[in-house]
């Protein structure tokens, strides 16, 4: 059950010491609490050993969002002027933005909590040894060859593309599942399993987007971690940093090399489409990330930082509502709702999100969009933000958070055992992190994977779950 766990003196140490730091340091010690002591919050309240935590994990990535900015300035001695110079954002509302922000986390969280505080997570092992690795293993590929067939297919339907799109989700449930069970039943497929990540993440080095590739460094971050009897001991927070520190590399080199890299791979083409060979995507990615000069590197790091960081387009719009723009009043959060209550196939002329647009109008930036294969979105928080004020922008951001956590505690529910709860819900880690998605796409993608599952559920387990046994 969530919110059982104590606290490690570790972490209180950590985060105490920091806030006491930063006290010293002259800096903004309320905020640098706030922010210090949140992932001491979720990790009460969201995380069961050997459990697949993605609400742990979601969130955590999310405060990231929020404050690694202000925490990379406080380690290296930097300003958030300086980090931000050549900019157009209005560094002076950054404090007063990310303030803001770290608040929203924990009214999010707590709505969260509030729905999903009762659920029950019976061990995983008990359950393990009735299912085969090797079936797992091979119904794994399959899942994994038929997106990869289909990815670009199911764009010519565009009236059901995003319910196909959110329903491959599940796919990262599966993936979770033979992790698992390799590991824990079956250690001798292990060579086997590593050489299928291996290849996933080469191939997904010619995509045009990172997530292709990211992803599964992602979920199988979270697979170790959930093989750890502890998770505050040597060799588990070895093995966890060492994953991050991984994930991080292979972040800050894609920063360095992706404007080249994606100029080549469209031949100077405004789309977010490949049009090369794999082969010779790869190779030019992989060429690129060797010639990285140690300068690049460093202003990549700091490129990361401000592209993760994603309290700027906020800030903008603190300094252009109300100055210049009225609050809306409920607005943005209704016309987010309503936009889903009539599906795509049923009016395939319905508006197409474009975010850009809508960041345009509520900061008085001049950003590009889709006509440039960009996107660049305000935020779930900005929106609340503009919606309702400083002061009541906090009640959405609960209800949203009671919303995403009522939806996974109903599939987790109506699954037949722990693991297949564990497979349906393994997406969350995907779609609890909405600080920086447009609100419409933020409830639309939990709405969409929610119904598709719902509807789905039952003849999934019925088919799979035989194929499954031992």
């Amino acid at each position: 059950m969530f919110g059982k766990i104590k606290i490690p003196i570790l972490l209180w140490l950590a985060a105490g010491g920091y806030s006491l730091y930063a006290l010293i340091a002259g800096e903004d010690v309320l905020l640098i609490s706030l922010i210090c002591f949140y992932p001491l919050l979720i990790y009460k309240f969201f995380w069961i050993p050997q459990q697949s935590n993605v609400l742990f994990w979601g969130q955590l990535v999310q405060w990231l969002s929020v404050s690694i900015q202000i925490l990379y300035c406080s380690a290296t001695g930097t300003t958030l002027a300086e980090l931000m110079r050549n900019t157009i954002f209005p560094v002076s509302q950054f404090p007063f933005t990310i303030t803001l922000s770290i608040i929203s986390l924990y009214s999010f969280s707590a709505g969260l909590f509030l729905a999903v505080r009762k659920l029950k997570h019976p061990d995983l092992n008990t359950i393990a040894v009735q299912y085969s690795a090797k079936k797992s293993l091979f119904i794994y590929v399959a899942i994994s060859v038929v997106i990869y067939l289909t990815q670009i297919v199911i764009w010519a339907f565009p009236s059901v593309v995003q319910l196909i799109y959110f329903f491959f989700y599940i796919k990262w449930g599966f993936f979770f599942l033979t992790f698992y069970l390799v590991h824990k039943t079956a250690k001798e497929l292990r060579l086997i399993l590593y050489l299928i990540i291996c290849t996933e993440f080469v191939l997904g080095l010619s995509s045009f987007f990172a997530s292709s590739f990211l992803y599964i460094m992602f979920f199988t971050f979270i697979s170790i971690a959930v093989l750890q009897r502890k998770m505050i001991n040597f060799r588990s927070a070895f093995l966890l940093l060492l994953g991050a520190g991984l994930i991080a590399h292979v972040s800050i080199l894609w920063t360095s090399v992706k404007k080249n890299y994606r100029n080549y791979v469209t031949q100077g083409v405004v789309s977010q489409s490949v049009t090369v060979s794999k082969k010779d995507a790869i190779v030019n990615l992989i060429r690129s990330a060797n010639d990285v000069r140690d300068s690049e590197y460093k202003d990549a790091i700091v490129t990361l930082v401000n592209r993760i960081g994603y309290v700027q387009y906020f800030a903008a719009a603190t300094a252009y509502v109300p100055a210049v723009k009225p609050y809306e009043y409920g607005k943005i959060y209704w016309s987010a709702i309503s936009h889903y209550l009539v599906p795509r196939f049923l009016d395939p002329d319905k508006e197409t999100l474009d975010d850009s647009k809508h960041t345009n109008y509520y900061t008085g930036l001049n950003l590009s969009g889709a006509d440039q294969a960009t996107s660049f979105s305000l935020g779930t928080a900005a929106d609340a933000y503009i919606d309702f004020g400083p002061v009541f922008m906090y009640i959405p951001l609960f209800l949203f958070g009671f919303f995403c956590g009522t939806a996974y505690k109903f599939l987790f529910r109506r699954s037949i055992n722990q693991l297949w709860a564990t497979i349906f819900t393994m997406p969350f880690f995907l779609l609890v992190n909405i600080y920086g998605a447009d609100t419409k796409k933020a409830f639309g993608f939990i709405l969409i994977y929610f119904v598709v599952i719902l509807l789905t559920q039952k003849k999934i387990q019925n088919i799979v779950d035989p194929l499954l046994k031992q």
